[in-house]
C-alpha cells in the first residue's frame, strides 16, 4: 500500500512537470528510484559473540545517559557478554562517569583519540558544526585490529532484541538502509545504491586495516565537496556511505536498525521482534524529567517516542541499582549492634564525646565536602583522614550514587563504606510526606526516600537500616545539621 501510494504521488508529480527548485526533498526522491527495506518477524536466539567481536560506540558527557541506556539494554539481551565495548569520546567522559558505566560492563574501554584530520574538519554547514568532531570517531573502529568483527553503535540505540546477525559468517560490511521519515530508503545517484544509516554498521576483520583506515580519513577532510544532494546532507553519515561506495556490503533488514520515526508513523508503535531501536532526533535524555533542553535541542513538530525510551531506560536502570546495591550489601562489613553514635563530622565522633560502648557511624551528605574536583577526583576535607583514624572502628555511609567517586578515597584501618539506595527517581521525595513512605518494619533493600538537601533522607535511610539490623540509633545527630 506505501509503495502504491508512493508511485501514485511520483506519477502525479511527473505529470505536474515542475521545477527542481520548487520540489520538497521528499519530492525530489519520489521522482528517482526508491529502495523498500525488509523487515522479518522471528524472534532470533541471542548467543554472546566472545571476544573476537568488538563493539564501538562514540559518546560525551551530554550523551551519558543515552549510553548508559545502549549499555543496560545490550546486557540485558546479552547477559553474559564477553566481547569489549570501545567507547570513543571527546575528554568529557570524566573518571567518575567511566566507572559507573564500568559497574555495567567491566570490560569497557574508554579512549580519547587525538585524530590528525580533527583541525581539517570541515565545518560549513549547520549539522557538521552539530555533530562537530564527536561525529566522526566512529572511524576509529578501524583502528580496532585482530578482531573477527568490530560492531559499530550510535549511542542513542536501545538493544531490544538479538543481534547475531550483525556478527554472524560472512566477509562483507553489514549496513541497514536509512529510513524513517519515509517509509523508503532514497537511492543515492553518486553510490547507486540505498543511503545507509550510519548508526548500526559491522565491519568484518579483513577491512580493519591502515590502507582502509587513511582512506576514511582522507574522506573526512573531503566532507564539505559536493557529491549528491542526498549525501551532502549528512556528515559521518556522508562519510560512511563514500567509504562503503566500493566494498560488499550486505543490506540488513530494519530490524536490526529501525529509527524511532518510522516505528511511530509505519508500524504504529510496535516494536516486537525489533533488535535495535534508533532515537535519531530529538533525545529523549536531554528534556525532562533529567535535564532541562538547551534551545532548539527539542525540535517542535519533530516526530518522537520519548516514552518508550523512558520506560524501558528507567525500568533496566532501577534493576541494575537494585542488583548493585545488593552485591555491596552481601560484601559489606557487619553492623555492630548496640547504641550507635550518628555524626556528619568524625570530630563529633571522638570516643571521649558519645556514650561509652556506641558504635561510631558518620553521615555523607554534602558533596562540596570534597572539594572543587568532584566527582572526578575527590578529596578528605582538610584534617579529616587522621581524624578518621582516630574514631576507628567506623561506619561511614553516603549514597551510592556517589560510589563511583568516593570509594577513591583512601580509608584508615577498622573504617568501612556503606552505601544508601537513596536516589531519584525510584523513591518519592520526604517532603512529599511519610504516608507515602512504608511504616516502620524490616528493611527491604530497596530505595529509600531522598530530600533535597540529602541530610534528612541520608540520617532516616541510616536510622533504617541499622535498626534492621539490631542497632539502636541515639537521638540527635552530632556536626552540621544537629
Amino acid at each position: 500500500m506505501l509503495a502504491a501510494s508512493a508511485a501514485q504521488q511520483a506519477a502525479a508529480l511527473k505529470a505536474a512537470n515542475p521545477q527542481p527548485d520548487s520540489l520538497r526533498r521528499s519530492e525530489q526522491e519520489l521522482l528517482n528510484d526508491l529502495h523498500w527495506p525488509s523487515r522479518h518477524h522471528a524472534l532470533l536466539t541471542a548467543c554472546d559473540p566472545g571476544p573476537e567481536v568488538a563493539l564501538l560506540t562514540v559518546a560525551n558527557d551530554r550523551f551519558y545517559r543515552g549510553l548508559e541506556a545502549l549499555l543496560l539494554s545490550l546486557k540485558a539481551v546479552y547477559p553474559s557478554l564477553s566481547s569489549p565495548v570501545v567507547v570513543a569520546h571527546d575528554g568529557s567522559l570524566g573518571p567518575f562517569l567511566q566507572r559507573r558505566l564500568l559497574a555495567i560492563h567491566p570490560l569497557l574501554q574508554f579512549v580519547q583519540p587525538q585524530p590528525a584530520w580533527a583541525e581539517s574538519l570541515p565545518l560549513d554547514s549547520s549539522n557538521r558544526q552539530r555533530i562537530g568532531l564527536l561525529g566522526y570517531l566512529n572511524g576509529y573502529a578501524f583502528s580496532l585490529r585482530g578482531y573477527r568483527r568490530v560492531l559499530v553503535l550510535d549511542s542513542d540505540l536501545l538493544i531490544t532484541g538479538s543481534l547475531d546477525p550483525l556478527w554472524g559468517e560472512g566477509d562483507a560490511f553489514r549496513a541497514v538502509p536509512d529510513c524513517g521519515d519515509r517509509p523508503w530508503a532514497a537511492i543515492s545517484p553518486h553510490t547507486g545504491r540505498p543511503v545507509l544509516n550510519s548508526g548500526v554498521l559491522s565491519l568484518p576483520g579483513w577491512a580493519l586495516n591502515g590502507e582502509l583506515e587513511g582512506r576514511f580519513e582522507a574522506l573526512i577532510r573531503q566532507a564539505a565537496e559536493p557529491v549528491c544532494p542526498l549525501l551532502d546532507r549528512f556528515a559521518d553519515q556522508k562519510v560512511w556511505n563514500q567509504f562503503l561506495f566500493n566494498q560488499p556490503v550486505e543490506l540488513l533488514p530494519l530490524n536490526f536498525n529501525c529509527n524511532i520515526k518510522y516505528l511511530v508513523q509505519y508500524l504504529g508503535g510496535c516494536a516486537e521482534g525489533l533488535s535495535v531501536l534508533h532515537f535519531a532526533g530529538p533525545k529523549p535524555w536531554l528534556s525532562w524529567p533529567w535535564l532541562s533542553p538547551e534551545p532548539g535541542e527539542q525540535r517542535s513538530g519533530a516526530v518522537t517516542d520519548h516514552l518508550f525510551w523512558n520506560r524501558l531506560y528507567r525500568s533496566q536502570l532501577m534493576a541494575w541499582r537494585l542488583a548493585l546495591h545488593r552485591q555491596y550489601l552481601a560484601a559489606a562489613a557487619p553492623l555492630p549492634a548496640g547504641p550507635a553514635q550518628l555524626a556528619t563530622e568524625p570530630g563529633c565522633l571522638a570516643p571521649g564525646g558519645r556514650p561509652l560502648g556506641s558504635s561510631a557511624h558518620l553521615l555523607l551528605c554534602d558533596p562540596q565536602l570534597f572539594g572543587e574536583a568532584w566527582p572526578d577526583h575527590p578529596c578528605w576535607p582538610h584534617a579529616w583522614l587522621p581524624a578518621l583514624e582516630a574514631v576507628a572502628p567506623l561506619q561511614i555511609w553516603a549514597p551510592l550514587e556517589w560510589e563511583p567517586a568516593l570509594r577513591q578515597l583512601p580509608l584508615p584501618p577498622g573504617v568501612h563504606w556503606h552505601w544508601l539506595l537513596i536516589e531519584a527517581p525510584f523513591s518519592p521525595e520526604l517532603a512529599q510526606g511519610e504516608d507515602l513512605i512504608a511504616g516502620p518494619g524490616p528493611w527491604q533493600e530497596g530505595f529509600e526516600p531522598w530530600s533535597n538537601p540529602p541530610l534528612a533522607g541520608v540520617e532516616r535511610a541510616v536510622r533504617r537500616r541499622l535498626l534492621s539490623a539490631g542497632g539502636k540509633p541515639l537521638p540527635g545527630l552530632g556536626g552540621e545539621g544537629s
